[in-house]
């Protein structure tokens, strides 16, 4: 059996993408004056350490308890990616089965994602359900379940229509790291996000989840928005390439209610995670 048909279950793939420090062209809010400056950037070991504190106790653990096992995430890298980083994260392709590693030279960063997608695409999958996970980010452990679910309530709307369609998780957290390893928990609504977000398409029909600008996505195909469980965890920490997350809660939970939904829901052990994030402070200090 092929890598990407242990994604696709009755017909229905479902194939998420998450780069991981890749040196290219465009895509990037902080901007290089050149390809040399932007891989120097990216590579800083000081910035890869921190990057992988976040992918390895806020984004992997959700991914390793998915209940539909039948997924695949491509981890898009940079095909110079660094040891001992490369290794590293080899380790975790090896542990996590339904990751994929998928190494790239610095082209333009929408074609490096279209072809990162297309080397995964079941072209015997009725649909494939593309989804985007940013490395400081993390999907609940039904995200996968559920996407399936309510994409076959949703199928006859998807079949009336020649392009895809998206759904949109949109009841989440954001995880603030803050100064001397305090974390803040807050609940927020957002619409197309870009997290707990998938695209229904169908296998060769060119179209792929980078494709899109997810926060306006709803310009370009019709989407489905679903407020009712909390899908989605939002990392902050200084660094987020795409600005600062929201700060005012926007509704309303116990903060004990938060910190269970992010062991249960998410798998993220806390403690784990400022320990990671107070190492990382206590090095840059020396």
């Amino acid at each position: 059996m092929a890598d990407h048909d242990l994604s696709t279950d009755k017909g229905i793939q479902v194939l998420g993408l998450t780069r991981f420090s890749v040196p290219s062209l465009g895509a990037f809010q902080i901007e290089h004056a050149s390809i040399e400056d932007r891989r120097a950037y990216l590579y800083d070991p000081a910035r890869l350490g921190q990057r992988f504190a976040w992918f390895e106790n806020v984004t992997l653990p959700g991914i390793a308890a998915q209940r539909d096992d039948a997924f695949r995430l491509v981890v898009l890298m940079g095909e110079d990616m660094p040891e001992p980083w490369r290794g590293r994260m080899m380790e975790h392709v090896a542990r996590i089965p339904q990751l994929a590693a998928h190494f790239a030279p610095p082209e333009h960063h929408r074609k490096i994602c279209g072809d990162a997608i297309k080397a995964h695409v079941d072209p015997g999958a009725e649909v494939v359900l593309q989804f985007r996970l940013d490395d400081d980010d993390a999907v609940a452990v039904d995200f996968v379940r559920r996407l399936r679910r309510d994409w076959r309530k949703l199928k006859g709307f998807h079949a009336d229509r020649a392009g895809p369609i998206a759904i949109d998780y949109t009841r989440g957290v954001n995880l603030a790291a803050e100064p001397g390893g305090r974390l803040e928990i807050v609940p927020r609504l957002e619409a197309f996000l870009g997290v707990a977000f998938a695209i229904a398409t169908r296998p060769g029909d060119g179209h792929h989840i980078l494709g899109f600008m997810h926060h306006v996505i709803w310009q370009q195909m019709a989407t489905v928005s679903l407020p009712d469980e909390i899908m989605w965890v939002r990392g902050a920490h200084g660094a987020n390439d795409s600005g600062a997350p929201g700060v005012k809660p926007q509704f309303e939970a116990e903060e004990g209610e938060l910190k269970q939904a992010l062991r249960k829901r998410f798998r993220i052990d806390l403690p784990a995670l400022k320990a990671a994030l107070k190492a990382l402070e206590d090095a840059g200090g020396d």
